[in-house]
């Protein structure tokens, strides 16, 4: 079984990118528009605190751009494949880096599902034993790991199928291997938690703080 990110993968992290491009274009235009009426009228809190904040989140949104455009490149090359006898991953690390393994069942002493809300990863844990043994490796570029522990992650696929790899897997490790999950993984389909009432506080605050402190002066 192997598993590698789709075209419709791809577009969508290209729309992604698209809409944060555009996004971002309206709050510099935003911004812009503000900055001229404070030249022509002057200097007031209002106008510079929308200045202030429609940059910033112009900046997020190039920030994000960026990063979707960066994972675009990297996702192209990534894998995940089950053999009969081992796993076999390829995936970005962070920027221009990537990570990859290949453990083999026998090997495994455990597997462990993520239980982050949204998130659909999975760990494997390979048996302490003597490296003239041991046959699993695990690679940041071409420099081997001194690690035991490797976190699949589920990025640039369907998480349907990704499930299924998972699940593969378990029924294809040897009984001694522990599993540390849940039957049906539902954590990893329920939405992650929102961060749009944190981003409304901030604004709040960025706004109503220094607007006390002027009046009080």
């Amino acid at each position: 079984m192997i598993l590698r990110a789709t075209e419709r993968d791809m577009y969508k992290l290209m729309d992604y990118k698209e809409t944060c491009l555009i996004r971002a274009g309206i709050c510099m235009g935003g911004a812009c528009i503000c900055t001229v009426l404070m030249a022509c009228i002057g200097v007031s809190w209002e106008p510079l605190y929308l200045v202030v904040l429609l940059s910033g989140t112009a900046i997020c949104l190039f920030r994000e751009a960026i990063e979707a455009n960066d994972r675009i490149m990297q996702t192209k090359d990534c894998y995940m494949e089950l053999e009969s006898d081992c796993l076999v991953v390829r995936q970005p690390q962070k920027k221009e880096h990537y990570e990859a393994c290949r453990i083999f069942f026998d090997e495994i002493e455990k597997v462990v599902e993520g239980s982050q809300a949204g998130e659909a990863e999975f760990y494997v844990v390979i048996r302490r034993m003597k490296d003239r043994d041991r046959k699993s490796f695990i690679l940041l570029d071409d420099t081997e790991k001194e690690t035991r522990i490797f976190q699949v992650r589920s990025f640039g696929y369907k998480k349907e199928d990704f499930q299924k790899l998972y699940r593969k897997l378990r029924w294809e490790v040897p009984g001694r291997v522990r599993i540390f999950g849940t039957r049906k993984q539902t954590a990893w389909f329920r939405k992650k938690p929102g961060k749009g009432w944190k981003l409304f506080l901030a604004a709040v605050c960025l706004y109503g703080i220094p607007k006390a402190f002027l009046l009080l002066i």
